[in-house]
């Protein structure tokens, strides 16, 4: 069967044609770094990369929401560690020393200017802020000053949570009245406010039971102090477990997003192995491409053609 001169021509032009669309397409995946540009190149694989890519911002929203927590968590910790030097055994060892039967007047007023002193750096504790001026200790009524100067709270009644993982809500911060123990018969700001008012009162010499009402007044509020540092480590230890429970979901979530970064970019041909073959494709439509540029030089020449 002869093939016309026309036919052959045609069909050289075509081949460059192809060549040349199919060096583009390439060039074009090659370019976006991966194989799937749009739908219609793979339907399912398109649905499914959808799929991981609502996965990964999810993570990504948790992620984000566990920063927050941190966040909120680290500055609790470090404003309990700082409730937690004031709340030492050598205070417990101060009130009961109020009780001395040595202590003048002058000496128990001293010791009440002290003890002001601490009680008025648990109130800053207590009515602390983070960055964004927000009280840490209000639960959700983060704009409510949680204690007033008496050292009654005011704070919320609901602590604040937040949540950091697919079904995992935690608490991200105790409310005041649960670290200061406040309304209750230990509470740590009432406690100190009847030491203070009792080193205040002068004793006259001899008052043997003026002097027995202190002691019971500062024994009773050392109680009450050891009870404020027994329950501030409890909260301690809750935020010690979150913080750990969070750094723990970090490294959960870090695995999982690997995994499913690794399985979307295989989906869209974004992965190593992909990419090496469209170089390799690129490298024979590039071949293919010249050869057929080639041929059809050689075909101008030819005698039949320039006819």
């Amino acid at each position: 069967m002869r093939l016309s001169t026309q036919y052959m021509f045609q069909h050289n032009i075509d081949s460059l044609s192809k060549a040349m669309n199919t060096g583009n397409d390439i060039a074009m995946r090659l370019s976006a770094g991966q194989k799937l540009l749009t739908p219609s190149d793979d339907p399912s694989g398109a649905a499914q990369a959808i799929i991981y890519q609502n996965s990964l911002a999810s993570m990504q929203q948790f992620d984000t929401a566990r920063i927050y927590a941190k966040n909120a968590l680290e500055l609790e910790d470090n404003t309990l560690s700082s409730l937690g030097n004031i709340l030492t055994k050598s205070l417990s060892e101060k009130i009961v020393a109020g009780g001395n039967g040595a202590y003048s007047n002058a000496d128990r007023q001293a010791l009440a200017t002290e003890l002001q002193g601490i009680r008025d750096n648990m109130m800053d504790l207590a009515n602390t802020k983070n960055s964004s001026g927000r009280y840490i200790f209000s639960g959700y009524n983060t704009a409510t000053r949680p204690y007033q100067p008496d050292g009654t709270y005011v704070g919320g009644d609901t602590p604040a949570t937040q949540i950091v993982a697919d079904s995992t809500e935690m608490q991200t911060g105790h409310l005041g009245s649960d670290v200061f123990m406040s309304g209750s018969g230990d509470d740590l700001f009432a406690a100190l406010d009847k030491a203070i008012a009792a080193l205040n009162t002068p004793i006259n010499d001899g008052d043997d039971a003026a002097r027995q009402a202190l002691k019971d007044t500062l024994d009773a509020v050392n109680v009450s102090v050891k009870k404020g540092i027994d329950n501030l480590g409890r909260v301690q230890a809750e935020v010690g477990t979150n913080l750990q429970q969070i750094d723990a979901l970090d490294m959960s979530s870090a695995t999982q997003q690997i995994n499913v970064e690794s399985r979307l970019q295989e989906t869209v041909g974004s992965d190593y192995n992909t990419f090496i073959t469209l170089i390799g494709q690129s490298k024979m439509t590039e071949f293919s491409l010249n050869s057929s540029m080639m041929v059809f030089q050689t075909m101008q020449k030819m005698n039949i053609f320039n006819m």
